[in-house]
């Protein structure tokens, strides 16, 4: 099996309200274009989307069971009652950690906490976790990231005395944990006008909630304050940055460059933005794979450590720590594709609608990047299993059209455990299960796919002449940032384009670098790992069809628009 060919789909788009869009919120066409294609049809729909504003943030006392949560926290930190914030070891969980410890310890609390060991305790909470937290006298456990599925764990603690408090995002299942209080925008009966939310996103409603319940007035402690930590788990768990998720973005990234908050800083240099703009490309891509790979291999305390200490020579230390621990995490995975990527290259394509591996050699803590790398490149849900002896612990990602989550509680009569959301989801299970869960997918993806949604569409905002390409449209564009899930690059098409010149740069020459023109117009152009199977193309075809971001180039002082590919095409004879 390989690398499917790209099918282009050109959004119809709706010129009527695009002009409209243009006049009234004094934006380009092919930006008014964006817009509808969004959904946003409307002036005052595409004002709030191009504006988004504090003040359209809805009430954090209108999700599930906050009063008695934010309350219950009130009285702790009141009573000097130990506090423990415990959470899940990725960097939405790691920020969520950080953000209730920075804000409970201004309130003044006793609150310590505690980020379990992926590759030795596993994913959630774990009665065994209850048990420590009793008999260390904590009196209220705070869950981030994690806990909707933590029936048998809240019943522990209930019977240990110790109220449990649990926030979390992922989906619900058929029974809610009997805690103190679930605070999930996604459980059912939930009021609350945004789903979306990351693990961080209700972590923050929460100390919202509780910070205004404590009357205190704007200082560090205010939650406010520390959008560029919800920032960054918001943007890495890859939740859609729309509605609320977009104003917690598009403030905590602004707020990124001058960050007062010394991991943050310090995160920015190792990864090499100094002194720039970030964006939530460089968030998600560069910076939270960093916070994430401590969680991977080892000691996932690293990041929280990060984000907590107020001693720059720690910071800078962590900060070169995760550094490491993220190129021998790129080392790791890179050996994993090599390995996973044989056997899938020989499947059947028709046969195969869902991809299930295996193996004693493969990291636990890096399946989950490679299950996702071949789901991208085979169009096919992937799930790659770790084991350790008769038991192994899997992640799967999906594709469009399959929802990753229901089918795993298809098949959760072959499985131990399993938790997630519909593209992402973890999962264990015996060796002996495997063929049979295998079998079991694929089958439910001939029930749910289509042949349509096994080939990768690339969706095209609009076609541009050459003679609109221009800086001024790139730096335009770039009031619809950030993009991410939900609000996607904008991308443009245009037609017979003569290729004027070829290269292939970066480590190994994978990055394909043109010069693209037609009559007077020359433009540049770079497809990022793009030079294996589009080189041959770039030398021989003469003439191309590019589908292509827009951005500003900046080099030597010099700002210029430039093409970021996503596909290119020989143009057809006309």
């Amino acid at each position: 099996m390989a690398a499917r060919k790209k099918t282009w789909v050109v959004l119809e788009g709706n010129p009527r309200a695009e002009e409209e869009l243009a006049r009234e919120c004094g934006v380009p066409a092919p930006v008014a274009r964006v817009l509808v294609n969004r959904g946003l049809l409307d002036g005052k729909a595409a004002a709030a989307f191009l504006s988004p504003a504090r003040g359209n943030m809805h009430d954090p006392f209108m999700l599930p069971d906050m009063k008695e949560a934010a309350g219950r926290i009130v009285d702790a930190v009141a009573r000097g009652e130990k506090i423990r914030v415990y959470g899940d070891y990725d960097a939405d969980g790691v920020t969520a950690v950080s953000l209730l410890v920075t804000v409970l310890s201004a309130l003044g609390a006793s609150v310590d906490y505690r980020i379990p060991n992926r590759l030795v305790e596993g994913y959630g909470l774990s009665t065994e976790a209850i048990e420590r937290a009793a008999d260390e006298g904590v009196s209220v456990m705070v869950t981030v990231d994690c806990g909707i599925g933590a029936v048998e764990e809240a019943l522990a603690a209930r019977s240990r005395g110790m109220d449990l408090i649990i926030t979390d995002h992922h989906e619900a299942g058929p029974e809610i944990p009997r805690a103190l209080a679930v605070i999930n925008p996604k459980r059912k009966g939930s009021l609350y006008p945004f789903k979306d939310l990351a693990g961080v996103g209700v972590a923050f409603k929460l100390a919202q909630a509780f910070w205004e319940l404590s009357n205190r007035p704007a200082g560090h402690g205010d939650p406010w304050r520390h959008l560029d930590i919800v920032a960054l788990g918001t943007i890495a768990d890859v939740v859609p940055l729309v509605g609320e998720n977009r104003i917690i973005a598009r403030a905590g990234l602004a707020m990124m460059k001058s960050s007062q908050n010394l991991g943050i800083r310090n995160l920015i240099d190792v990864s090499g933005f100094a002194g720039r703009e970030i964006k939530a490309g460089n968030v998600g891509f560069s910076m939270a794979p960093r916070v994430n790979a401590a969680g991977r291999l080892g000691d996932p305390s690293l990041g929280a450590r990060l984000f907590l200490t107020d001693s720059q020579a720690e910071a800078a230390g962590l900060a070169a720590m995760l550094d490491e621990e993220n190129r021998k995490r790129q080392e790791i995975e890179a050996g994993i594709f090599r390995d996973a990527w044989a056997p899938v290259s020989k499947m059947n394509t028709a046969s195969t609608r869902a991809i299930v591996l295996g193996s004693e050699s493969w990291h636990s803590g890096v399946i989950g990047i490679v299950a996702s790398k071949i789901a991208e490149l085979t169009c096919r849900p992937t799930v790659l299993v770790s084991f350790d002896g008769d038991v192994g612990r899997g992640s799967g990602r999906s594709i469009p059209g399959f929802n990753l989550h229901s089918a795993l509680t298809e098949c959760s009569d072959l499985l131990l455990k399993y938790g997630g959301h519909a593209q992402a989801a973890g999962l264990s299970i015996r060796a002996d299960d495997l063929d049979r869960f295998r079998e079991r997918l694929n089958e439910l993806g001939h029930r749910w796919l289509t042949p349509e949604d096994l080939v990768p569409q690339v969706s095209v905002d609009a076609e541009l002449q050459e003679s609109e390409i221009s800086i001024e449209l790139a730096r335009g564009l770039a009031v619809l940032e950030p993009f991410g899930l939900g609000n996607p690059t904008p991308v443009f098409l245009t037609r017979r384009l003569l290729v004027l010149e070829q290269k292939q740069v970066g480590p190994e020459g994978r990055h394909l670098k043109l010069k693209l023109g037609k009559g007077s117009r020359i433009v540049d152009a770079i497809g990022f790992r793009m030079a294996q199977h589009y080189a041959d193309l770039a030398r021989q075809a003469g003439e191309v069809d590019v589908a292509y971001g827009l951005e500003v180039n900046e080099w030597n002082g010099r700002e210029s628009a430039e093409l970021n590919l996503k596909d290119m095409r020989r143009s057809e004879a006309v």
